[in-house]
């Protein structure tokens, strides 16, 4: 179903949110479908996922592409035939974007730490950067899941003119405090490992045994004890949840990662909320610990308060947030009827 692939290398300088200036900024894309003007869907990835939405799927415990195989295709709640979808990678993500992983092609050594902060904001700069260069100045909808949903409402907020709607999956304005303050210890705990060397390691030398400790903590927030029960009835459910550890630790980038979850860590995007015009829909699962339903009504609060038309779906059992983009059955409806209604 891949219409397209490939990485676009920009020749301005992309200002920054904190004051520096990205030279080379460069953002890897998909398409499905034949994204043109006014009917695209921008699809945006989460925090460890890669622009590859729909594969090919890795062979490996931990497969950062082909996670929105049961959101995106024939049948399913977006339909690139009907609606054709552009996913780009966010600056950041070591999967082709501008990152830490990214050889510098004056020095021909890695950016590392020698890249500045990113933030949400400069994500959703560096999507629209993407947008325009496709020849695209209006989509259909923002969809976003996670650390995309907070880029896709930040971009809302920059440019009103730029989407009739925006889709958050498995996002408030912020993440809960006691999880920004884990992902806020990243930084220092890899610096802390010897082999981390401030960025400086090789891909053979990188410091694996944080990156899987850090790994082992995040999946406490994505999967839930049912719903690994629900995957593996057999209770194979601790060894499956050990051998994506160490996947992660030999596939994704110490350095990048430790900028995501800064930046997802220091993103609150309601400030962006009074000046949105584009239709929300703010989507919750029961029991995701990355955004809990509380904090995703109050967010459809602010919004609301703030004049932007939003809805509220909570979704009916199960709701870890990994389980938001494995069982789409229960948002296949409502998100069709949204997108129908705003296209």
């Amino acid at each position: 179903m891949i219409q397209a692939t490939g990485i676009h290398l920009f020749t301005a300088l992309l200002p920054l949110e904190e004051g520096e200036l990205l030279r080379n900024p460069q953002v890897a894309w998909e398409t499905y479908g034949e994204p043109c003007d006014g009917k695209a869907v921008v699809l945006l990835h989460d925090l460890s996922h890669s622009h590859r939405a729909l594969g090919p799927v890795e062979d490996s415990a931990y497969r950062p592409s082909g996670w929105a195989r049961e959101l995106v295709g024939p049948g399913r709640p977006i339909d690139p035939a009907v609606t054709p979808v552009v996913a780009p990678g966010l600056l950041g993500s070591p999967f082709g974007s501008t990152s830490p992983a990214t050889v510098d092609p004056e020095t021909g050594e890695r950016l590392g730490l020698n890249l500045p902060p990113l933030t949400v904001l400069d994500m959703a700069r560096g999507v629209s950067a993407l947008l325009r260069a496709r020849g695209l100045s209006h989509v259909r909808a923002l969809v976003g899941v996670g650390l995309g949903a907070h880029v896709a409402l930040r971009l809302a907020g920059l440019f009103p003119d730029l989407s009739d709607a925006v889709v958050a999956i498995g996002a408030a304005r912020a993440l809960p405090e006691g999880v920004r303050e884990r992902l806020g210890l990243v930084w220092q705990l890899l610096r802390a490992d010897p082999d981390f060397r401030e960025g400086l390691y090789s891909p053979q030398t990188a410091p694996r045994k944080t990156m899987r400790r850090l790994r082992q903590d995040v999946q406490r927030l994505l999967y839930g004890r049912e719903y690994l029960s629900q995957l593996h009835p057999g209770g194979d459910a601790a060894r499956m949840l050990e051998a994506e550890a160490d996947a992660f630790a030999e596939t994704f980038d110490a350095a990048s990662w430790a900028m995501l979850c800064s930046a997802y860590a220091g993103s609150d995007v309601a400030d962006s909320f009074s000046r949105i015009r584009a239709r929300v829909l703010l989507v919750a699962g029961g029991s995701d610990a990355m955004a809990p339903v509380n904090r995703v009504r109050d967010t459809y609060h602010l919004l609301s308060a703030a004049g932007v038309s939003t809805r509220l779906l909570e979704l009916p059992g199960q709701g870890d947030h990994a389980a938001l983009l494995t069982d789409t059955e229960r948002l296949r409806a409502p998100l069709g009827d949204f997108l129908r209604r705003v296209g």
